[in-house]
């Protein structure tokens, strides 16, 4: 690849905009004086991108997230329409986003004829399946971060390549020792349980009530102790009401997702990132959802897979419990505690298919890494 090429890249929001930082670090070790420019938020702009837009500072997710920065989502389409216009970049790099970005690739492609790699596919094997026409038509190479997208998209011949997940690099499995535990005011004679019910506003309003419930019974096994972490997009205050008695078994941390993880033995977790990071440090989970009924009847009308878990899709069987709705129930929590709690060999067995489940997704098992395709199309 010649070094002076030019690369837009659009990442829409947070996690999306990490990603894409990562990667224009990664080509500048080989290519110094490649320009970067595009959509993103401070990671990109940190490794020196020029940003059209900063789109992934708004944390756009979600329809109600969606109406609400309608007029920011409009303003920074229209603006990186102009911008590729303008510039005709040697390639154009779509990281996950898929409202916005296959939007983009059918202006990019159809009207300008650029080069597009999509990086982090849309979840066109859970819902909107259609969407892998307008893949076909648009993109030039998809590259997948789970091994069975690989195969999707093979089948309707589309160029695809596994570049492994992003998070084995960072989610690491850890033992917290007695000063670290004693850091977050944890308990270090408990067996310790973590609940991680969401970090948005909609998710804890119907999953705390449950998880309170549960500590709330458990309470008097005084060999347990409860953790939660607080995601930074919560009030701690909110979090807390739940938890009317004072004197339960819980400690609340501020943050710390992976920390509170790493030093909990079971974790009760809501479906999401977190449950797959969950898989990745090796610890024994049970994934919950629950929300609103109008909400859950539309999700399994549109939903096309047998599972919610990752981790569970990853190895096509339940291998963490799933309880959704109407099983998501403080009587089904507990039982499924109490039953891991008991029975070492369970735990052990769950910890042992992890591991496996970690390796499905590392470096190992790639087919080529995400820069080599970059430099492959430039």
């Amino acid at each position: 690849m010649d070094n002076n090429k030019h690369i837009v890249i659009i990442a829409g929001e947070e996690s999306g905009d990490a990603h894409a930082a990562k990667l224009i670090r990664t080509l500048k070790l080989t290519h110094p004086n490649i320009r970067f420019s595009g959509i993103g938020g401070r990671h990109m702009e940190a490794e020196g991108a020029l940003l059209v837009s900063d789109l992934a500072r708004y944390g756009v997710t979600g329809l109600t997230a969606v109406f609400k920065y309608a007029f920011v989502i409009k303003k920074a389409f229209t603006a990186i329409k102009a911008h590729l216009k303008t510039t005709k970049p040697d390639l154009l790099i779509l990281v996950d986003y898929p409202g916005f970005n296959l939007r983009l690739a059918k202006y990019a492609k159809q009207t300008l004829n650029l080069k597009i790699l999509y990086y982090i596919s849309p979840q066109i094997w859970a819902w909107k399946a259609n969407r892998i026409h307008t893949i076909k038509a648009n993109i030039d190479h998809m590259a997948v971060i789970l091994p069975f997208e690989k195969v999707l998209y093979q089948k309707a011949g589309v160029p695809v390549s596994f570049v492994g997940h992003p998070l084995i690099e960072t989610i690491k499995p850890a033992h917290l020792t007695v000063d670290e535990k004693i850091a977050l005011n944890l308990p270090v004679d408990k067996r310790l349980i973590a609940l991680l019910p969401g970090s948005r506003m909609n998710e804890i309003e119907y999953h705390l009530p449950v998880m309170a419930k549960v500590v709330e019974n458990m309470a008097s096994n005084n060999a347990i102790h409860f953790i939660m972490p607080v995601a930074k997009t919560l009030p701690l205050d909110t979090v807390k009401a739940y938890f009317k008695d004072k004197a339960l078994p819980i400690t609340f941390v501020d943050g710390l997702a992976l920390t509170v993880m790493n030093a909990a033995e079971l974790v009760v977790v809501a479906s999401g990132t977190a449950s797959l990071e969950c898989a990745l440090l090796e610890k024994p989970l049970c994934i919950i959802y629950k929300s609103s009924l109008l909400n859950f009847m539309i999700a399994m009308k549109v939903i096309k897979v047998k599972y919610l878990g990752l981790c569970n899709l990853l190895v096509n069987k339940m291998l963490a419990t799933e309880l959704l709705q109407y099983d998501c129930t403080p009587g089904a929590i507990q039982t499924w505690l109490q039953t891991m709690l008991s029975d070492k060999d369970a735990q052990s067995h769950m910890i042992a298919e992890l591991k496996q489940l970690r390796h499905h997704l590392s470096d190992e098992c790639i087919d080529r890494p995400l820069a080599a395709i970059v430099d492959s199309l430039v």
